[in-house]
This record gives structure tokens, C-alpha cells and sequence, in this order.
């Protein structure tokens, strides 16, 4: 964690919302994400958390986790999705640019389409993976104090971010 960030003028400051994974069984602990991903989601995003990370229930009902963010120009994470491409986010000049699989871009701009009408978001622009394992989707956005955009995963939760 590194809440230096959150005095960076330049840096853009968003809540990362994901849905709990974390199973508990009295003493036994389970994290389907961490598994997924090799290491704890707060470990790879530390880097850009000027808070620690919290929970709160979402619209559905579902626990998230709360990861609150400040991303300095030029700076970002993209994780690596097996198959599918990369998943991921940076700062661009001010700019949120998301990161998604393409086989999700048309969700993601359903979502973003009064922004993309108003010209305060563009995209999808595809490019090749980091990894080079697919194609990915990057839209980028404009961020307005108490803009909150999600991707609906059902019951779930949702994936999504807040500009602060």
C-alpha cells in the first residue's frame, strides 16, 4: 500500500470493485481468485492502493471487495487471462483505459454508451494481448467525480470501478 498516492495530482483515483471469492470454513480459508491468479488480488494492486482494501454488500446483494486506487499518469496492471486475453487498466494522460478479453467488449460498451454518445469515452480499439494469448479491448474513459460503471456477474456481484 502507498497512500502517498493519493496526493499525486496527476494520478486518478478509482475504487476497484470485485466480487468476494474468499470461502471460510471455521478454520479453512478458500480463495477462488487467488487461485486463479497465483497471489492475493490486494498483492498484485498494492502497488497503486493508497487505502487498505474493504467490503460492502453490492446492489445484488453480494459482497465485494473494495480496492481503493490511485493510478499515476503512465502507470496501470494488466493480469494475464489464460485463452482469453488480459484484463486490466491505466492512466493515460488522465484518461481511465480499460483493459478487457475482447469476447467481453461488447457488455463493456453497452455500458459505456452514453459516455462513448457524449464523447466522454471511446473504444473498443482491439489490440494483441501482452501475452500474446488473444486479443484484447481497450476503451478509454473520462472520469467524473462519482462515476461508477460495472459489469453485472449475477448473483455474484459485479466487476467495476468508481471515480473518486
Amino acid at each position: 500500500m502507498n497512500p502517498a498516492l493519493a496526493q499525486a495530482p496527476d494520478a486518478l483515483r478509482v475504487n476497484l470493485t470485485v466480487p468476494t471469492t474468499q470461502v471460510r470454513l471455521g478454520p479453512l480459508s478458500f480463495d477462488g481468485l487467488q487461485a486463479f491468479l497465483g497471489v492475493p488480488l490486494a498483492d498484485l494492486l498494492s502497488p497503486l492502493m493508497h487505502a487498505p482494501r474493504h467490503q460492502r454488500s453490492g446492489e445484488a446483494g453480494a459482497v465485494l471487495d473494495v480496492y481503493p486506487l490511485a493510478i499515476p499518469d503512465g502507470e496501470g496492471l494488466s493480469i494475464p487471462v489464460k485463452l482469453v486475453g488480459d484484463l486490466g487498466f491505466r492512466n493515460y494522460r488522465g484518461l481511465l483505459v480499460l483493459i478487457v478479453p475482447a469476447a467481453v467488449a461488447e457488455v463493456v460498451r453497452q455500458e459505456l454508451a452514453e459516455e462513448i454518445v457524449s464523447k466522454e469515452a471511446a473504444g473498443p480499439r482491439f489490440v494483441e494481448a501482452l501475452g500474446g494469448d488473444g486479443f484484447v479491448a481497450e476503451f478509454a474513459v473520462r472520469l467524473r467525480p462519482g462515476m461508477r460503471k460495472a459489469v453485472p456477474l449475477g448473483k455474484w456481484g459485479e466487476i467495476g470501478v468508481e471515480a473518486g
